[in-house]
């Protein structure tokens, strides 16, 4: 191992700096903003409109909108300094970098899956939560692309670095609390949004036609 905690052991990482802030001090200040932005939705859902027709999934689509937008455009940013960087932010990707070592290499593949989150992902999900927190019907529709969108890219992602997970420490911790439940969330809810979605739209869709039929049947 070359000076850093990570794995594989041979990975080059010259301007690694160690955080000064312990595991724990980290995931407590990475709750209080996850806390924070759960609350910022349920007020803001109360006070900006009456016509919220879901606060769970406003929260859901503007959580990931602001981490793809705001976190991972941090990354995007800084992906060739942030090993050696020290501020809170940096301090929190060197931390899930002990479940995924390649955030701090700026591998190519998983640049250019970033950059599909944080330019296409993350405004449709700011869209979407904007189209809930108004009680839009074009909210089914963002909601049904954004998911699609996760779902392709957490799949990918996962398929980039498994079975072997070579960038993962080998600490069951790691691999199951970092690599795969921090990230699974987005195929589990994105696959339960896709189906509500579809469900909607298709019915919608029928009730749509079938008064168009009405319609030009009474001509």
């Amino acid at each position: 191992m070359k000076g850093h905690p990570y794995y594989p052991a041979n990975l080059d990482i010259p301007h690694y700096v160690p955080n000064d802030r312990s595991t724990f001090e980290l995931l407590v200040i990475a709750g209080s903003i996850m806390t924070g932005l759960v609350g910022l939705c349920f007020v803001g859902s109360r006070i900006l409109s009456k016509k919220t027709t879901s606060v769970t999934r406003l929260m859901w689509f503007f959580i990931s909108g602001i981490l793809h937008v705001g976190f991972e455009a941090y990354w995007l940013c800084h992906r060739t300094s942030v090993a050696g960087r020290n501020d809170i932010l940096a301090q929190l990707w060197k931390e899930y970098a002990h479940g995924d070592s390649r955030y701090l290499v700026a591998d190519e593949l998983l640049l250019t899956l970033e950059v599909m989150t944080i330019f296409i992902w993350g405004p449709l999900c700011l869209m979407t939560s904007w189209y809930i927190l108004n009680g839009s019907p074009k909210q089914y529709l963002f909601q049904l692309i954004a998911s699609l969108c996760h779902l392709f890219s957490c799949s990918l992602y996962f398929i980039m670095d498994l079975p072997e997970a070579i960038h993962c420490d080998p600490n069951p911790y790691y691999f199951y609390i970092y690599f795969i439940s921090f990230n699974m969330p987005w195929l589990i809810v994105s696959s339960t949004k896709v189906f509500r979605g579809t469900k909607i739209i298709d019915y919608r869709y029928f009730r749509y036609l079938s008064s168009w039929y009405v319609k030009a049947i009474d001509m």
